[in-house]
């Protein structure tokens, strides 16, 4: 039933659930949802706070908890180890938020990417300590830090780690340490990042303190477009808690966020209704450009205040620091691309090479050659530093443990991690890191395959089916868009706008249907006035034009 054809991406369409074709938008509803094995009453389309799991339910949470609720009560300060990604500032910023409003006193930490790299320092852990802090809490981060629980340890030092990352067989020596990813946990199906965590510290840290008859004045609800934020930056799974936790995030995001998100938001120009989409392409990377190019603490700074005029001024300077974030990540990718030739592993590194930007580079690799790619700096001390990316089906976390012999330090998860490679042992890792690849590949996707979940007439482009549409929202990963193949249409007119947004008219003869791109550049002369084509796309309301309108949102062309 799929036209075997090549799309003009070099995609080959395959079903994503079975065989839908409809030309009724009702009969195109009913069959997706049999496809995804849902119903109209589904708890999938409800996302109700209520429905999130204990959080005393995940291993070492009620040791924690009870740590830090204690503390709280005792007036003990509390140290906060972050990280400078999109995940570790947030997570910082809203567990200092939450504690800082029961007036304890806290502080933190976060290390400079090219100097420190990922983890916890011992460094920080003896300022702490020096501090006379006697409590510290990491977020996404920890779970391979071996060295900086066992400083803590030595000092009486009471170390929390929060992090969800994958473990090594064995776990540092922590007071107590949340991670999904253990073996011996599995809360949240394993999918929370290191903010989600953070979060759930923070609800059941609430939940003694409730107990105690001290119940903070401060509605933890508030922190949730941070979390949102954060899921979707670090790629996780927009399914179950994730899915609750970033749909009442967004809510926030588009009715009340927190100054900061204001500020982004505003610098960004975001106008319409916040998606996930725009999470992962405009605030996200504005808040990652700081950990990449200046500082994380400065990002952190902007998720935290309550001053306006601070979080604007902030904002702007994220977004300058964005636009150079994207200049030195086209010129590393394309150096990789050209020291990599036609070489099978993508594994690469040169001294030159920004910290900030590796990462970003292997990802833009990973994405056109279908599989991980692993792409590193060195630091002042010559110590080779590489970011591994990954594809759907691969796992980075267990290619790292595979290549962990050949690593000083290294932390990951499914779609992405890093690690520090041992004195003069690149090309073992290099050889490691291929043949983990390798193994994994069998099982992997094929990237060049385009699912799509059926073929929809022009009469099915109704609003009434944009808004059930909708419902699917938030979009992302283990949660894809709905796509669907509208079969030989012609393109009437074509209208280029600015910033590379193309408008097209398309009818079949009798019924019209506005369409847009995005980058038109990509889809070649296979968009012109006049040509009848199949068109691969997601059917939106029209926001910008409003009442009732809707359009559909090209994603590929068959020619």
């Amino acid at each position: 039933m799929l036209p075997e054809e090549i799309t003009v991406k070099g995609r080959k369409l395959i079903w994503h659930h079975g065989p839908l074709a409809a030309d009724d938008p009702l009969a195109a509803w009913d069959g997706l949802l049999a496809g995804r094995g849902l119903t109209e009453a589904d708890p999938f389309f409800t996302s109700r706070l209520a429905d999130l799991p204990d959080p005393l339910a995940m291993t070492d949470m009620d040791r924690a908890a009870a740590r830090v609720a204690r503390a709280i009560l005792d007036g003990e300060k509390i140290h906060i180890f972050g990280d400078f990604d999109a995940d570790g500032v947030n997570g910082t910023a809203i567990l200092v938020e939450a504690l800082r409003a029961t007036g304890t006193e806290v502080s933190f930490s976060i290390p400079h990417r090219a100097a420190e790299g990922h983890g916890i320092g011992v460094e920080p852990v003896h300022e702490a300590v020096a501090a006379g802090i006697k409590l510290g809490i990491s977020v996404d981060t920890g779970t391979t830090c071996f060295d900086a629980c066992a400083a803590a340890q030595e000092h009486e030092f009471d170390l929390i780690v929060s992090d969800h990352h994958l473990p090594e067989k064995t776990l540092p020596d922590a007071f107590a340490l949340l991670n999904p990813a253990r073996a011996d946990c599995g809360f949240a199906e394993r999918k929370l990042c290191g903010t989600g965590v953070a979060f759930f510290l923070l609800v059941a840290v609430w939940k003694k303190l409730a107990e105690a008859g001290e119940r903070p004045d401060f509605d933890l609800r508030v922190l949730l477009d941070r979390v949102a934020v954060a899921t979707i930056a670090d790629v996780m799974d927009i399914v179950g808690v994730n899915r609750i936790l970033v749909h009442h995030g967004l809510q926030r995001l588009n009715a009340n966020p927190s100054v900061g998100m204001q500020a982004l938001l505003t610098v960004a120009k975001i106008k319409k209704t916040v998606t996930a989409e725009t999470i992962g392409f405009f605030l996200a990377p504005r808040i990652n450009a700081a950990g990449r190019l200046q500082h994380g603490e400065a990002a952190m700074r902007l998720l935290s205040t309550h001053d306006t005029g601070e979080a604007l001024k902030l904002a702007k300077e994220l977004d300058e620091t964005n636009k150079q974030r994207r200049l030195v990540e086209a010129e590393v990718f394309k150096q990789a691309e050209f020291v990599l030739g036609d070489s099978e592993v993508l594994a690469v590194y040169d001294q030159r090479w920004h910290a900030g930007v590796v990462g970003l580079a292997a990802g833009r690799l990973a994405r056109k050659h279908g599989k991980p790619a692993a792409v590193g700096f060195v630091t002042p001390d010559g110590v080779v530093r590489v970011s591994l990316r990954g594809t759907p089906g691969f796992h980075v976390g267990n290619i790292l443990n595979a290549c962990s012999a050949h690593l000083e330090g290294f932390g990951g998860h499914a779609g992405a991690g890093g690690g520090s490679i041992r004195a003069g042992q690149w090309d073992e890792f290099k050889a490691a890191f291929g043949a983990a690849v390798s193994s994994q590949a069998a099982h992997a996707a094929d990237h060049s395959l385009q699912p799509i979940d059926g073929i929809l007439g022009l009469n099915c482009m109704h609003i009434g089916l944009a808004e059930r549409l909708a419902r699917f929202e938030p979009f992302g990963r283990g949660n894809p868009v709905c796509l669907w193949l509208l079969k030989d249409v012609q393109i009437a007119d074509r209208r280029d706008l600015k910033g590379g947004v193309t408008r097209l008219k398309l009818t079949d003869g009798s019924r019209w249907l506005a369409g847009i791109v995005f980058g038109a550049n990509g889809m070649g002369d296979a968009i012109e006035p006049g040509l009848t084509v199949s068109v691969i796309g997601e059917l939106q309301q029209d926001s910008y034009r409003g009442n009732g309108a809707i359009q559909f949102v090209i994603k590929d062309v068959m020619a």
